[in-house]
């Protein structure tokens, strides 16, 4: 067995883990404006908006939804790529841990959806980053082409009509669409929480269906970025040592982000709302909404490694890391919360709640999630599930209490 090890506290890059706890709240603001919450099933069908939800819905829309995934997703391959190059750097043959690392999230992934909620993405990240292997060995610039190609390429082919329709034939026929989603809809709102369990299992698939075979190379390409920069050191001594290079993609992150947002704006204004379809607009728009991804995702990346350098910028992001030290417990309890508060099973909130409340809602819970984190922390090294997975990579308990 390979001796390679975790990585110890010391060797934390606090700048990296504030940008994970920033991700996670993006990413909660996202999953529960739309899909926790039941928009994305016809929830909020007949609700009148007030302008409180309409500033809501262009504060997700436009800055967080797709942003801080795509974000996380290059965080999650910077970490996949760090493990690979450790072990090539020390001449330690690292596939076996590597394999058992992404085998254990991809367990943690179906936990998640047999006892949670059906939106898991830690099973296709597994899937994903198993793929990452095929470019072990390869230089930065074919890891950069690569990645380009993966992201656009796949995305433009699925914004051709008819084309996720014709993806989520080969699975399901064309109907089943509306029953599954019938009956996830009907289960949220029951009380029974293990017809909701298996709704959930039953559902997942089918959501997968419609983008699998797009997303799976979406979220490759993305942790190819996250390998370039690990191969690079850019966050080395927290990003000191490669300031122009942050300067110049904060620059023109926000360019192209700004660029593609245009696309985002137009899309909730409704301006191609009841226009006949056409490939070149289909592709354009595609292409124009990855660069808002994309470009807006490394913006906050830079943005945050520049205003680290600047004590009261890091003592006020460095709440964040406690946070981003705890991504897979924070992201499993997201689901547990949220689905306790909107379903059912829990206290129903979802049958009352606003689209403006979600966002605050979110905030709410992540503010309670992250002292949680400070506290654990301060007792303990690894947070519950960190130190499960590792318990089950490693093949021992990890030493648990702080010095």
């Amino acid at each position: 067995m390979s001796q390679l090890q975790p990585s110890a506290p010391r060797e934390r890059i606090v700048v990296l883990d504030v940008l994970r706890g920033i991700a996670l709240l993006g990413v909660l603001l996202g999953n529960t404006m739309h899909l926790y919450s039941g928009a994305f099933l016809g929830g909020f069908e007949g609700y009148e908006p007030t302008k409180l939800d309409i500033v809501a819905g262009w504060f997700v829309g436009v800055l967080v939804q797709s942003k801080a995934q795509t974000l996380l997703t290059f965080l999650f391959g910077f970490g996949f790529a760090a493990q690979l190059l450790r072990g090539q750097e020390r001449g330690e043959p690292v596939t076996g841990l590597y394999v058992r690392r992404i085998v254990a999230m991809a367990g943690f992934g179906m936990l998640h959806i047999a006892l949670f909620w059906w939106g898991d993405v830690l099973w296709t990240y597994a899937v994903s980053a198993f793929a990452m292997l095929a470019f072990h060995r390869a230089s930065n610039r074919i890891r950069v082409v690569a990645a380009v190609l993966l992201v656009v390429v796949p995305g433009a082919i699925m914004s051709l009509p008819g084309m996720r329709q014709w993806s989520f034939s080969l699975f399901y026929e064309p109907g089943a669409w509306a029953v599954y989603t019938r009956d996830l809809l009907a289960a949220m709102r029951g009380p029974d929480h293990l017809a909701l369990q298996w709704e959930h299992i039953l559902f997942f698939p089918v959501f997968s269906a419609g983008g699998f075979l797009s997303y799976q190379p979406w979220l490759l390409g993305r942790f190819l970025f996250g390998y370039v920069a690990g191969s690079l050191r850019w966050f080395t001594r927290e990003g000191a040592d490669h300031l122009p290079v942050f300067r110049r993609i904060l620059l023109w992150g926000t360019i192209t982000g700004v660029a593609g947002a245009t696309m985002t704006v137009m899309g909730i204004l409704g301006v191609f709302r009841g226009a006949e379809p056409s490939v070149p607009r289909q592709i354009v728009i595609g292409l124009f909404r990855e660069l808002n991804y994309l470009g807006l995702a490394a913006a906050y990346l830079a943005a945050t490694v520049l205003l680290f350098q600047r004590p009261r910028w890091r003592r006020l992001l460095a709440v964040f890391a406690p946070t981003g030290r705890m991504p897979l417990t924070i992201y499993l309890s997201q689901s547990l919360i949220m689905t306790f508060l909107l379903y059912g099973w829990g206290l129903g909130w979802n049958e009352v709640l606003a689209p403006a409340a979600y966002v605050g809602l979110s905030f709410a819970v992540f503010a309670v999630q992250t002292l949680a984190c400070h506290l654990w922390l301060r007792r303990y090294r690894f947070g519950p599930l960190e130190a499960l997975w590792r318990a089950v990579v490693y093949m021992q308990w990890p030493k648990m209490r702080n010095a």
